[in-house]
């Protein structure tokens, strides 16, 4: 029995092929990609607004900021959505993606979340997804930035980072 079982295992590996380029592509538009790349960069807004101002702060030491000063807020915010959207829009982002789905799933696999996202529930299941994703993603940074604000775990991590840079 056991051996069956490996002698099967060896065989269904043996027949699963290497998803193609032709296939790859055509799960790449289904799942909508692109889009969910560009959609997560405007989700992004209200982070890099937040980024930028810190930066404004830390470097002109300001609580409240002049016009000027906002402007350029704006201004920063402005080309970190700017960086990040061409990130998300250039060519090499999307052959690394295609790389990952060859790499993460078999032509037969690919093939069947194809045959799923043709269909409007996996239409709707996939939106739904990306949006979830893109929520989880954001409640996430906001969990993760208010636990790094507490003083307990600065402390924390205050003495940690001390012990390392110590012995430099």
């Amino acid at each position: 029995m056991l051996f069956t079982c490996f002698i099967w295992g060896i065989q269904s590996t043996a027949f699963a092929t290497v998803a193609t380029d032709k296939s790859v592509d055509k799960l790449i538009q289904l799942s909508n990609i692109s889009e969910i790349f560009k959609q997560s960069t405007r989700d992004m807004q209200p982070y890099f607004d937040e980024q930028a101002e810190d930066l404004v702060r830390q470097i002109t030491g300001a609580q409240t900021l002049n016009i000027e000063q906002q402007n350029a807020v704006l201004q920063i915010s402005a080309l970190y959505t700017e960086v990040q959207q061409n990130l998300v829009t250039n060519p090499e982002f999307t052959d690394m993606f295609k790389a990952l789905f060859k790499k993460t799933f078999t032509e037969e696999e690919v093939q069947a979340n194809i045959a799923f996202l043709s269909t409007p529930l996996g239409q709707s299941i996939n939106n739904k997804t990306n949006s979830l994703m893109t929520e989880i993603l954001q409640e996430t940074t906001l969990f993760s930035q208010k636990q790094m604000l507490k003083p307990e775990n600065q402390k924390v991590l205050k003495a940690k980072m001390e012990a390392i840079l110590k012995p430099i």
